[in-house]
């Protein structure tokens, strides 16, 4: 077995030292760019005789020292010293070069390997080739880019101009159109440092059903003006059939009643609203994957009124405070009732999620007169009295013209001054109020000072949802500190 050993060695070392013999070149690898020339070495020990050399690109046979008819690719060309010449590459030149040494018997070929690498700038195409893709809601979506360069280039990808944040930088993503929002223009961009980053786009499109919204859905008009229901499509793809109804039943349009799109935006104009066209009315957009509609009332009642918060007007005393608001309304207005009661915060919620109780609160109703003004805007000043001492109040004002009452208003707090032996009632029932209006200026409201607050459903026995700031809590505590203090 060491005989064995020692043979292969010994078969080794000459083999080395033979090679060594040959061969005055080494292996080279060569990194240049397109349009270069490159001259690979194959420098052999000119004392050993009758050499033959071929030259290998990759596998494949280019020229043949002994054969003078083989002819050699375009700018290639073996020179005497055996070495080779490449001139004008390109980025197929990129590849293994073989010089092959073959000698007379008993010696075997020998051979040395070179490489060259053309650097040249990425190229991107887009997977689809149109840069086109259209999938149903709930299918996969599958695309990509195809991109060359050297050395390999590096993918990163954008949707509609936002960088994605990837784990890796693959060339191809696939995902479940599981939303419409995931529709829209992915681009991959490609860059090796050579040259300029190159990018291509597919757009992506997902069919879905339509949706549909609306800025005003409570139209208020009066015989004889202009109204305009103003309907959007937000999505639809593909492309929805819409429609105009009323109480269920197609609006039929007429020199007086016009339908208008431009682009997405669908209008039902009223040129001159007569008493028939008050009404329910529904715009609806329909595909074959569903359908959306939105709902108005073209109607002659007042629009919802706003309480008017001005520190200069809005007058407290401990017993009493000056409310004050507005309504749009075309028509004068007969009467408001105003709605009151004290406002002890949110119900707290136990373990259990049972809800406690608060004391009884109740809505007071007020009847205010209304004015003979025409209008259109109606301005309504009225000083509640009899109220509590330190107390946090709540209100809503509903408006009635001749064509009915308005829907009621969002609620409104404000709190009476401080009266001689009155506490605020405990903050502990403010611990579920959340921020909003975080945009407000800091600084300590006093007493004279109000906000409004949205509504979600009519007062009754059972409250008032609502959503209210943590300016309330503030504000209850600006009330408190002057009076302890006190």
């Amino acid at each position: 077995m060491r005989l064995i050993y020692k043979v292969f060695i010994l078969m080794f070392l000459s083999k080395v030292i033979l090679s060594e013999k040959v061969f005055k070149s080494v292996p080279v690898t060569v990194k240049t760019y397109e349009n270069d020339t490159v001259l690979l070495p194959c420098y052999i020990n000119t004392s050993e005789t009758n050499h033959r050399v071929r030259w290998y690109k990759n596998k494949t046979l280019l020229g043949d020292s002994h054969d003078p008819n083989h002819l050699m690719p375009p700018h290639t060309r073996m020179h005497a010293n055996f070495s080779l010449q490449i001139d004008h590459l390109t980025s197929r030149d990129t590849a293994d070069y073989t010089c092959e040494v073959i000698r007379e018997e008993p010696w075997k070929p020998i051979r040395q390997t070179h490489s060259i690498e053309v650097q040249y700038a990425p190229t991107v195409r887009s997977l689809p080739d149109d840069g086109f893709l259209e999938v149903k809601k709930g299918e996969y979506v599958d695309f990509g880019c195809e991109v060359t360069g050297t050395p390999p280039p590096i993918v990163n990808w954008r949707k509609n101009g936002e960088s994605i944040a990837l784990l890796e930088h693959r060339s191809r993503i696939r995902f479940r159109a599981e939303h419409r929002l995931l529709a829209g223009v992915y681009e991959c961009i490609v860059d090796n440092g050579i040259g300029d980053p190159v990018k291509a786009a597919i757009t992506v499109i997902i069919q879905d059903a339509p949706e549909v919204s609306t800025d005003r859905s409570f139209v208020h008009s009066a015989i004889g003006l202009r109204a305009v229901l103003a309907a959007k499509i937000e999505f639809s793809v593909p492309p929805a059939r819409t429609a105009w109804y009323r109480d269920g039943r197609p609006v039929k349009t007429d020199d007086k009643v016009i339908i208008i799109v431009q682009d997405n935006i669908h209008q039902l104009i009223f040129r001159y609203v007569r008493e028939k066209d008050f009404g329910n009315y529904t715009f609806r957009a329909e595909n074959k994957l569903g359908m959306a509609d939105v709902s108005f009332k073209l109607t002659g009642v007042p629009n919802v009124a706003s309480f008017k918060v001005d520190p200069a007007l809005n007058k407290a005393t401990s017993t009493s405070f000056t409310l004050i608001w507005e309504v749009d309304s075309y028509s004068n207005i007969i009467e408001y009732h105003l709605w009151l009661r004290p406002y002890y915060g949110r119900p707290s919620t136990t373990e259990d999620g049972l809800t406690t109780n608060l004391p009884a609160n109740l809505w007071s109703k007020i009847v205010v007169p209304g004015d003979s003004s025409v209008g259109p805007i109606h301005s309504a000043t009225y000083t509640v009295r009899g109220l509590t001492p330190s107390t946090v109040y709540e209100a809503i004002v509903a408006s009635r013209n001749g064509f009915g009452w308005s829907k009621q208003s969002p609620v409104l707090h404000f709190a009476t001054e401080p009266g001689a032996g009155r506490t605020l009632p405990s903050t502990s029932d403010y611990t579920d109020i959340t921020q909003l209006l975080v945009e407000e200026p800091e600084e300590a409201y006093n007493i004279t000072q109000a906000r409004v607050f949205e509504r979600y459903n009519e007062p009754s026995s059972a409250g008032v949802k609502k959503t209210i700031s943590l300016l309330n809590l503030v504000f209850i505590l600006f009330i408190t500190i002057p009076y302890l203090l006190s």
